[in-house]
């Protein structure tokens, strides 16, 4: 499996300004790779950690820049009419609080020059918006909302008894209908409350085994046993996504590494029946006793969502599948899922069986890479050349494959809770829920002003980052180096027998040493984060070959 580009990739103009040769070693944020075959477009960059929104070129350059006077509920959205749609931090007022990951409570519309122009809070004793919104096509914005039930009204329901009398937070799904510059109307909601089935209490009439209802959920699952016991923010779902054509909203449950479908196409009150039960889910069956620990798909999963029309693999569901607790070892991977057709309204599946399909339709890297493991948040995306966008979130690293799994673009993102950080520190806490790009042609650019400004890093280099590339391979074979991107060392397969230099990209020497025909050498064991060039050198030809490293 290649799970790195080692084409010889030269970006024209590699300069650097002589003052930051002398003050820093080498690069550590910004843009590290920019291809000719990478997909040429703007990111959105919401650092986690930062009251900031940035709308970036592949190189970096700031397109335009937002300021909130709250931090990042996580998600933000560059919309059609060329506005950014954010979440907003808020602390919660309720005893006892919404205090889990990926708390939000605000949701704030700014226009492209800067200006708010609709806004509104959903947290209050009972209720809390969190991680994600979704943008609908009819202008309203769907929310997941964290919904409170005391310990009481869980038991009232069959939430097994416990010592802990914990209260219980319930996803809610509600669809806001804007109101003038603040505030709006709720026109429809889905709560699972309503769809909860129990096995304990046999006078309650939710009482069914989860295995004769698998359109249902557990009420006590994962309540009393595992990593997640007694937590109330139970489901910790943490994306949500509409289809238009389906009238159909996926959401994904990290915590029960499953992603669900509901029915949009119903009213509020036939959402709380039968009627509004899963019509799909898919990551985990044992969750509904149609499976076992190895039938388990997805671990922890975050950002999945319908890949749009006119992409590669339209109309099949993309995941972060961040890995966490997978029984191989801790380690991330990006996966299609391709859905089952539609029967009668609904995903079919049989009396004994679990959702089809039993595995993924495809599936980055090919053989599980123990150095890509982001262990929360994170992002995917389908680009319109036939590439992934890869959001390793915790990391704040982003990176973008072709369809021969070779990075063609990669950036760490630059930004902490102190501001912009200066080029060739590593400061950490910079990390991103995800890194949406769009493209020139999209709704929202046409008419604006799209010059390129600064970077955002400190005392940033001159790399003579372009589109424009130059590509060259002076030796047949290729240096392999594995694992790449990598935290401790990789192993380098040197073709022919030669010298080995690795530098900084402003050309100082870190290490050198010799290596045999057909070697294996581990390298990298020294070198802080950062990303370095390794040339090779044959003795026999004479030629050079070169390398990205990039340590994490």
């Amino acid at each position: 499996m290649k799970i790195h580009s080692f084409k010889v990739v030269v970006i024209i103009s590699f300069l650097f300004a002589v003052n930051n040769i002398i003050n820093a070693q080498t690069q550590t944020v910004g843009t590290l790779t920019n291809t000719s075959e990478a997909f040429v477009g703007y990111n959105l960059l919401a650092p986690t950690a930062s009251n900031s929104t940035y709308l970036i070129d592949n190189c970096g350059h700031i397109i335009n820049q937002w300021e909130s006077d709250y931090r990042i509920g996580l998600s933000a959205y560059l919309l059609e009419d060329g506005s950014l749609l954010r979440t907003g931090r808020l602390t919660s007022q309720a005893i006892p609080p919404f205090a889990g990951g990926g708390t939000g409570g605000r949701i704030e519309r700014f226009s492209w020059e800067g200006d708010l122009v609709w806004a509104i809070n959903w947290a209050d004793s009972s209720h809390h918006q969190h991680h994600d919104i979704e943008m609908m096509p009819n202008g309203n914005i769907l929310i997941i909302s964290w919904n409170s039930h005391t310990y009481e009204e869980s038991l009232a329901l069959g939430k097994t008894p416990n010592t802990y009398g914990n209260a219980l937070w319930t996803t809610e799904i509600i669809e806001i209908s804007p109101t003038g510059t603040e505030g709006g109307d709720i026109v429809w909601r889905w709560n699972v409350w309503d769809h909860l089935v129990q096995y304990t209490d046999s006078l309650l009439p939710n009482y069914s085994e989860i295995a004769y209802a698998p359109r249902r959920i557990d009420i006590n699952h994962l309540v009393s046993n595992g990593p997640n016991a007694y937590q109330a923010d139970w489901m910790h779902t943490n994306a949500v996504d509409y289809n238009e054509e389906l009238d159909q909203i996926i959401l994904s449950s990290p915590k029960f590494s499953e992603l669900f479908i509901i029915d949009h196409s119903l009213t509020t009150e036939e959402a709380a029946t039968e009627a509004g039960d899963l019509l799909y889910r898919y990551g985990n069956p044992k969750n509904y006793g149609r499976g076992n620990d190895e039938d388990q798909r997805l671990f922890f999963q975050h950002d999945s969502h319908w890949i749009p029309e006119g992409l590669d693999d339209a109309g099949s569901i993309i995941v972060f599948n961040n890995g966490r607790n997978r029984p191989e070892g801790h380690f991330s991977s990006v996966d299609i899922i391709e859905l089952p057709t539609m029967e009668n309204g609904t995903y079919p599946i049989g009396e004994t069986a679990a959702f089809s399909p039993s595995t993924y339709y495809w599936t980055y890297p090919e053989v599980f890479y123990p150095e890509f493991f982001g262990d929360i948040i994170s992002g995917v995306n389908r680009l319109p050349n036939g590439n992934t966008l890869i959001c390793d979130g915790p990391s704040g690293y982003a990176f973008e494959i072709n369809a021969d799994n070779e990075i063609v673009w990669d950036y760490i993102n630059p930004v902490t809770a102190y501001g912009a950080t200066t080029q060739g520190s590593d400061d950490g806490n910079n990390g991103m829920f995800r890194l949406p790009r769009y493209a020139p042609d999209y709704p929202g650019l046409a008419g604006r002003d799209l010059t390129p400004g600064d970077l955002i890093e400190v005392n940033s280099w001159d790399t003579g980052c372009s589109s424009r590339v130059a590509e060259t391979e002076t030796i047949k074979q290729k240096l392999t180096a594995s694992p790449n991107p990598f935290t401790n060392s990789c192993n380098v397969f040197f073709p022919e027998a030669g010298k080995w230099v690795i530098s900084t990209y402003t050309g100082i020497i870190i290490n050198s040493g010799y290596a045999t025909s057909n070697s294996n050498i581990y390298l990298g064991q020294t070198l802080d984060r950062g990303c370095y060039l390794l040339n090779f050198t044959s003795n026999f030809t004479k030629k050079s070959i070169s390398s990205k490293l990039l340590k994490i």
